[in-house]
């Protein structure tokens, strides 16, 4: 794709893991939790990019855009890009999305993507000189309420604070709102605005 400096665009699925932010893994027993998932197969990696604790598993599909070179976007345009090409897909697909913080989700954040007040995608930047990478996940497969319980007991064994953890029905994924969708047409979706840009 060639869109304002934008250099690359990919989209990947991951095994199921755990990505934790920089928050998560200062907090008291964020060791003994990474070492618990890890006994129980997850791949668990800190985030190279800002936000907290994402839960990975193949019904989550992966974008990134990357810029490169001089005139990189703004933090606030980058996020509202990502936001217009994750929006516009899912509109293509018959899902109407609104943009704004859901509280008690996982990785909650300003830029979060939410179907009915319930959040399916999040997004996050990493920044260096001449680079940025804005990412985000979007829930299509699956339960919204599993990934909830998971997160919910990495932070029981990491020691949060009841603030920290994970409010009950605050995400959904795109199964739970359209019929026969799959990570597939999601990834076509996406891909078609990408294209077009």
């Amino acid at each position: 794709m060639a869109a304002e400096g934008a250099s690359l665009a990919r989209l990947w699925l991951h095994g199921p893991g755990l990505v934790p932010g920089m928050r998560d893994m200062r907090l008291p027993g964020a060791e003994a939790a990474v070492a618990h998932f890890r006994s129980q197969g997850y791949d668990v990696h800190l985030r190279s990019s800002g936000g907290r604790l994402v839960v990975l598993d193949p019904g989550v599909l992966n974008v990134a855009i990357a810029y490169a070179g001089e005139g990189l976007p703004g933090v606030e345009q980058g996020f509202g890009l990502m936001a217009d090409v994750l929006g516009r897909a899912l509109g293509a697909l018959g899902l109407a999305s609104e943009v704004g913080e859901v509280e008690g989700s996982i990785c909650a954040g300003r830029y979060d993507l939410a179907i009915g007040g319930r959040k399916v995608a999040g997004l996050s930047q990493r920044r260096r000189r001449n680079f940025a990478l804005v990412h985000a996940f979007l829930l299509v497969e699956g339960s919204g309420e599993e990934r909830e319980r998971i997160a919910n007991a990495f932070y029981a064994l990491a020691g949060a604070t009841e603030r920290e953890s994970i409010r009950p029905a605050s995400m959904t994924t795109l199964a739970e709102r359209l019929a026969g969708i799959t990570v597939a047409r999601a990834a076509d979706a996406i891909g078609g605005v990408l294209r077009a840009l």
